[in-house]
C-alpha cells in the first residue's frame, strides 16, 4: 500500500499542470476570447438550443467512453504484469489513470448541470459560446487522458518521479552492474530473514518490492527499513528502464550494502539463538559421534578386518542421527555437493552451515591437506571442519578454524 496522503488531489493537480494541458488550455482560450468579443454572434433561438443540447450529448458521450478505455487499460497493464514491470507500478498507473478518469467524469458531470443552469436561466448566445468552451476544454481533457494511457514513456515518467535523488553527492562511481549484483544480495537476505521461519513459498516468487509493501507488518525489522528499502527499489528500477540517464546514486549503494549487513545479522543471530549457538556445539556434537563411532569399531574390527572401507559411510550415517532439527537438513556423500557431510538451513538460500570432510592421511601430512581445504571452502560454508582417522592408533583429529581464523584441533580416541 502506497503510504502518501492526498495521492488522489497530487495525481489530479499533476495531470491539470501537464505541458499539453496547459498550452491548449490558453489555444482553446485565445479562440473562445476572441470570438466573444470580436466575433458578430447569431443570437437565433435554435443556436443556442443545438449549442446546449450538443454540448449535453457530447458530454454524455464522453462519460460512457471513459470506462471503456479504462477497462481496456487495466487489461492491458494485467497482461504486462508478470513480464514488464513490478506490481507497485502498476497498482501506481492503474491508480493515477483512475483518478485522471474520475476527475474528467466530475468536470464532464459539472459542466452538464451548468449547461441545464444556463439553458432555464441564462438563455443567449453569448453563455452558449461559454458552454462551448467547457465542452471543448472537457474534450481536450479526454483526448490528454487517452493519449497518456497509450504513452509509452508514461512507466519512466513514473520511475524517474519515484526516485528522489540524494541531496549529497559522491565523486565515487558505481557501476549499474555492481549496484543490481548488490541489489540481488540484499533481496536474498530478506528473503532469508522471512523464510528462517516460514514456508519458502511465501516469497519465492515475490519480488522485493512487493515482499516491502505486502509483509513490512507482519516483519518489525522489515517495517523499520522501510523508507530505505523503498528509496533504492525505486533507484534500482528507475536505472533498469532509464539507465541512459541515470546515473548509480552513491547514497543508495550505501543504503543497500547497510541494509544488506543488517539482515544477514539477524540471519546470523536467528542461527546462533535456534541452530548452533557457537562452534562449540557443534564440536561437542562431532566429539560424541566420533566417541561412539571408535566404541562401535572395536566390535567391527573383530567382525570384519576391512570395517574401515565403509568408514565415511558409517561416520555419516551417524552424524545423521546426532544432527537432526526443523531448521535444517543434513546431505551425505553422493547427496552432498562439496564435502562429505553438509547442514543445510531450511530457508530461501538453503544457506550451509556446516561441512565436514572425512581423510585418512598420515598425520604428517595433515596441514598440507587442511589448509588448502579451508582456504578453497572458507566462503561456503558458516562452519567448516576437517576430520582425519588415524588407523594406526585408531583416533581422530578434528580440524576447524575459529572466528579469527586460527587452526584448532581436537583429538578424539
Amino acid at each position: 500500500m502506497e503510504r502518501e496522503k492526498n495521492e488522489w488531489l497530487s495525481q489530479i493537480v499533476r495531470f491539470l499542470v501537464l505541458k499539453q494541458n496547459i498550452i491548449l488550455f490558453f489555444i482553446l482560450t485565445s479562440l473562445f476570447v476572441t470570438a466573444y468579443f470580436i466575433v458578430d454572434l447569431n443570437p437565433n433561438d435554435n443556436n443556442v438550443t443545438w449549442i446546449f443540447s450538443s454540448s449535453m450529448q457530447t458530454l454524455a458521450a464522453l462519460i460512457a467512453l471513459l470506462p471503456i478505455s479504462y477497462s481496456y487499460y487495466i487489461h492491458n497493464m494485467e497482461d504486462a504484469k508478470k513480464d514488464d514491470y513490478d506490481g507497485y507500478i502498476i497498482r501506481r498507473l492503474q491508480k493515477d489513470v483512475y483518478y485522471e478518469m474520475m476527475f474528467v467524469i466530475i468536470y464532464s458531470l459539472i459542466v452538464i448541470i451548468f449547461n441545464l443552469f444556463n439553458l432555464y436561466l441564462i438563455y443567449n448566445i453569448k453563455s452558449a459560446l461559454f458552454t462551448v468552451f467547457l465542452t471543448a476544454l472537457a474534450i481536450q481533457f479526454l483526448v490528454i487522458y487517452i493519449y497518456r494511457l497509450f504513452d509509452p514513456e508514461r512507466v519512466n515518467s513514473i520511475l524517474k518521479d519515484l526516485d528522489k535523488a540524494s541531496t549529497k553527492e559522491s565523486k565515487i562511481k558505481i557501476s549499474l552492474d555492481e549496484f543490481i549484483t548488490q541489489y540481488l544480495n540484499l533481496e536474498k537476505a530478506v528473503k532469508d530473514y522471512i523464510s528462517n521461519e516460514n514456508d519458502n513459498e511465501l516469497i519465492d516468487n515475490l519480488p522485493l518490492y512487493d515482499i516491502v509493501d505486502n509483509l513490512s507488518k507482519d516483519f518489525e525489522e522489515i517495517d523499520k527499513h522501510y523508507a530505505d528499502f523503498k528509496e533504492v527499489i525505486y533507484h534500482r528500477n528507475n536505472l533498469i528502464h532509464n539507465y541512459q540517464d541515470v546515473r548509480v546514486d552513491y547514497d543508495k549503494y550505501e543504503k543497500i550494502l547497510d541494509l544488506i549487513s543488517n539482515f544477514e545479522k539477524y540471519n546470523q543471530q536467528f542461527v546462533t539463538t535456534h541452530i548452533f549457538n557457537n562452534i562449540n556445539d557443534i564440536t561437542d556434537k562431532i566429539e560424541i559421534t566420533l566417541s561412539e563411532y571408535l566404541l562401535e569399531s572395536k566390535s567391527m574390527k573383530e567382525m570384519d578386518e576391512n570395517y574401515l572401507s565403509d568408514l565415511k559411510t558409517d561416520i555419516c550415517s551417524l552424524f545423521h542421527s546426532h544432527f537432526v532439527s526443523d531448521y535444517y537438513v543434513t546431505k551425505s556423500l553422493d547427496e552432498a555437493t562439496e564435502t562429505d557431510f553438509e547442514i543445510i538451513q531450511n530457508n530461501y538460500t538453503n544457506r550451509k552451515i556446516v561441512g565436514i570432510d572425512l581423510r585418512t592421511v598420515d598425520s604428517k601430512q595433515l596441514n598440507a591437506v587442511s589448509e588448502p581445504y579451508f582456504k578453497r571452502l572458507r566462503n561456503r560454508f558458516l562452519y567448516l571442519f576437517l576430520i582425519n582417522f588415524n588407523h594406526s592408533n585408531n583416533s581422530f583429529d578434528i580440524i576447524y578454524k575459529t572466528r579469527d581464523y586460527k587452526t584448532r584441533v581436537k583429538h578424539i580416541q
